[in-house]
């Protein structure tokens, strides 16, 4: 008489969605089965069910049963079976042709262990971590957020800068401890930045790791960057701007409010000056909210100068002016490098001799108008562009075209006849409200840069921070 084959029951509830699951292994540990149970929890744990949704009439919309199975996916789960052992299962299900085959999904489990927050599973609450605790993590978190800033390409006086600026920072605020414990007074640094420099050099990433190393420092409840221009700051009708920049800066209360193209705050608008109501409430705001909200304004370099000129509150609450120089051809091919990493690309070596060469004249032409690490990205996604229709025009995106290997080297890779023909005369320093481009080459243009026109445009595309 044969041996009866063993089999390990459980029943287990997907972490993420609550769905349960039956699973039955083999005594070797290999999946004999798995069923989706239409389980009520609350029931299976002794207490009352869960209401029931009234039935639908046939053909109703949302009548036919819907297909619930987690086809592709890897979910994980926990094992709700009562035994001993609790343990964590992870399950691995097959596309659904394949389990339609009779493919099963592949499972495999590791016993939970006793305490999880030894195992990084779970963590204390604030309420309860020891100071020395939550130094220590605020340490590693401040780690991380400065190599994020020291990795960007170039930026060196910025980086020098923000150093100070920190130590400055954690100075005060020790000092501010010692003389809250004698006196009770804690004035507290002023956080507040100025970020000078034109379009493309890296102003909204380093806003953006900088509101990281305040959190990680516990000058701000949250790491996060609330991005803003004119446009959404300023309304069209008396009484309205006040309304809609108090709005704005609730929704950057605990972090940093980034204005970008703050010297359109103080141009007039149809000889409506509801810009420099915006700026009395942003004055005011960095005055009242001190431990709630820190501000960085940004532009460029003249306009920018000019708009904390133009009014004393702003000249008082800013102390620290960053400027962002434009980047050297050897970053620009830097930049280039790390964003085709970032996308998942290579480039032939002629290619890349030839894109570097294009991002140099193109510098030298557009001088101070030059888009910097934007005029990377435009090169890259017209370089993109062009190896998609050369591929589709040589029938080579149809399936089974080329052999998976080759395919995917077709795929990832720009040759020299995808940069050939790109032209980058006229690239954005700024985008249109439809997404135009609007170029800033020549004597008309180099006016408008200087005197801003009264509704500046939509913030241009902020990937890569650029």
């Amino acid at each position: 008489m044969a041996e009866e084959k063993k089999i390990e029951r459980h029943v287990v509830m997907d972490l993420e969605s609550g769905d349960v699951y039956g699973v039955a292994l083999n005594e070797d540990g290999s999946v004999y089965g798995v069923q989706k149970f239409e389980a009520d929890i609350p029931a299976m744990l002794g207490m009352p069910p869960k209401a029931k949704p009234p039935m639908m009439p046939p053909g109703a919309p949302g009548a036919e049963k819907k297909d619930e199975l987690p086809y592709g996916k890897t979910i994980f789960a926990m094992d709700l079976s009562g035994s001993k052992d609790k343990n964590l299962f992870t399950i691995v299900w097959p596309d659904k042709e394949e389990l339609e085959k009779g493919e099963l999904p592949h499972v495999a489990v590791k016993p939970m262990p006793e305490d999880l927050l030894k195992a990084g599973l779970a963590a204390w609450p604030d309420s309860l971590k020891s100071a020395v605790q939550k130094d220590l993590e605020n340490e590693e978190a401040l780690k991380e957020a400065m190599k994020e800033i020291i990795d960007l390409v170039g930026l060196e006086n910025v980086k020098n800068d923000l150093k100070q600026n920190i130590a400055m920072a954690r100075f005060i605020r020790a000092k501010g401890e010692i003389l809250e414990q004698k006196s009770g007074k804690n004035t507290g640094p002023s956080l507040h930045l100025v970020f000078t420099g034109n379009p493309g050099t890296g102003k909204t990433t380093v806003a953006r790791e900088y509101a990281k190393v305040l959190h990680a420092l516990g000058f701000i409840k949250k790491p996060k960057v609330h991005e803003v221009s004119r446009t959404d700051l300023v309304a069209g009708y008396v009484g309205q701007t006040a309304i809609k920049t108090r709005k704005e800066i609730e929704n950057a209360k605990g972090g940093v409010l980034f204005v970008d193209e703050a010297y359109a705050l103080t141009i007039s608008d149809a000889g409506n000056d509801f810009g420099k109501e915006a700026i009395a409430e942003l004055v005011a705001a960095m005055e009242n909210m001190r431990d709630d909200l820190v501000v960085i304004v940004a532009g460029y370099p003249d306009p920018m100068k000019r708009f904390i000129e133009a009014n004393e509150g702003l000249k008082s609450r800013f102390q620290t002016y960053l400027n962002f120089e434009d980047y050297n051809i050897d970053e620009l091919a830097k930049i280039m490098d790390y964003m085709l990493d970032d996308r998942g690309y290579t480039m032939d070596v002629d290619a890349r001799k030839l894109a570097v060469q294009m991002l140099d004249e193109e510098m030298k032409t557009s001088k101070k108008h030059f888009g910097n690490g934007r005029t990377v990205r435009n090169l890259v996604d017209k370089a993109e562009k062009n190896l998609a229709f050369r591929l589709d025009k040589a029938g080579m995106l149809k399936k089974g075209a080329l052999p998976e290997d080759e395919m995917k080297r077709a795929l990832t890779t720009f040759t020299l006849e995808d940069v050939q023909g790109i032209s980058l005369a006229g690239v954005e320093t700024k985008n249109d409200n439809k997404g135009g481009i609007i170029n800033f080459h020549g004597s008309e243009e180099e006016e408008k840069t200087n005197n801003p026109p009264p509704t500046p445009t939509v913030k241009a595309n902020r990937k890569f921070g650029l």
